[in-house]
């Protein structure tokens, strides 16, 4: 595998500092043979509240000899606070490309350059633009099609380290963060979702710690941790999804993948009605990986991490000061889907306590 260090160590932060001499010698590693004489810059109509992206077009000496293809320079937040804050998912982002990219056959943009430096807060990634027609939305979410497509893209990642030795936490934390955010998200809430937001509240903060301790006794492998429509890439030809957005990846259990995306990505109806079928074709994928999966226990675990999608959408409206517009356009849907789960989710739950 090419080495994806940035040449002589440097960390690009403008695009006075990609220049042609520091782009070429990573083309060259990566097979490209001709020179690189310009590149042009341009917007990327993509979105982020963590970084900033912008599209890179090598230009060569002799383009009939020379050829690349656009890349995306994703790079640290220029504001000083927002680059100190997520500095952390930087170096998490960086370390999939550089480690587990490579050696999971899961549907992710080329990388050609991975670095951060854990100081300054600064990274780079140079990735292959996939150019999408089609990039999900948040509030449009995904056809039950596309969902089935990129369940096969997350069995396929979770097989690679499925019984992987679970992260020691906290449980009891949950219950407390989740209370002391839920104020701050009320008048929200109210204001989007039917029912009773406090009542949803009141049943979901003392069953935070032991839902997460369900999931945590769960198998453990490795989670995209943010699998939600806007991650999600359809390429231009026809072929697998792509999933972006590397910053929240963790050991957990597989269905906290399969709960954010379903729940999120889908019209509650539309949900209901698919589920069955797209869970049951996520356990098939699990097991022509080789991971001898109980399609009952998948369930289970499906259900409580759906019921905690209702915990993401309350302590979410803490950072609403800073959504961008797609986030808020977006947000009284998702807490719509949100809620809806975990109604279904503790009817449920209820349902399989008084049957056994």
């Amino acid at each position: 595998m090419p080495s994806l260090d940035p040449p002589g160590g440097i960390i690009p932060t403008t695009p006075e500092e990609l220049t042609p001499a520091w782009l070429g010698p990573v083309l060259t590693r990566h097979g490209f043979s001709a020179a690189v004489e310009s590149i042009e810059f341009a917007p990327l109509d993509v979105r982020t509240q963590t970084s900033e992206l912008l599209r890179v077009i090598p230009r060569f000496q002799d383009e009939t000899t020379g050829f690349a293809p656009p890349l995306v320079w994703k790079r640290s937040a220029s504001d000083p606070a927002r680059r100190e804050a997520f500095k952390g998912g930087y170096a998490q982002e960086v370390a999939f490309y550089r480690e587990i990219a490579p050696r999971v056959p899961v549907s992710v943009p080329r990388c050609f350059v991975a670095a951060a430096d854990p100081i300054s807060g600064e990274h780079v990634l140079l990735l292959e633009d996939v150019g999408p027609d089609r990039r999900a939305d948040l509030l449009e979410g995904v056809t039950a099609e596309d969902a089935a497509a990129v369940l096969a893209e997350l069995a396929t990642l979770h097989a690679s380290a499925w019984g992987t030795r679970p992260v020691d936490d906290d449980f009891a934390r949950y219950r407390p963060f989740f209370e002391e955010h839920a104020a701050t998200g009320a008048a929200f809430l109210e204001a989007v979702v039917e029912g009773d937001v406090r009542r949803r509240n009141a049943a979901y903060a003392p069953s935070v710690g032991r839902w997460w301790a369900e999931l945590a006794a769960a198998p453990q492998t490795r989670i995209h941790g943010d699998a939600h429509a806007r991650n999600i890439v359809f390429p231009r030809k026809p072929g697998r999804p792509v999933l972006v957005d590397w910053q929240a990846w963790r050991i957990g259990a597989g269905a906290r993948d399969v709960a954010r995306l379903l729940v999120l990505g889908l019209p509650a109806a539309g949900r209901r009605e698919q589920e069955r079928e797209l869970l049951d074709g996520y356990v098939a994928t699990l097991e022509a990986r080789g991971v001898a999966a109980d399609a009952g226990a998948v369930e289970r675990e499906y259900r409580i991490a759906s019921a905690l999608q209702w915990g993401w959408a309350v302590t979410f409206v803490r950072h609403e000061a800073v959504w961008d517009d797609d986030t808020r356009r977006a947000m009284p849907e998702l807490a719509r889907r949100a809620a809806a789960a975990f109604d279904d989710a503790l009817a449920w739950l209820d349902r399989e306590s008084r049957q056994s």
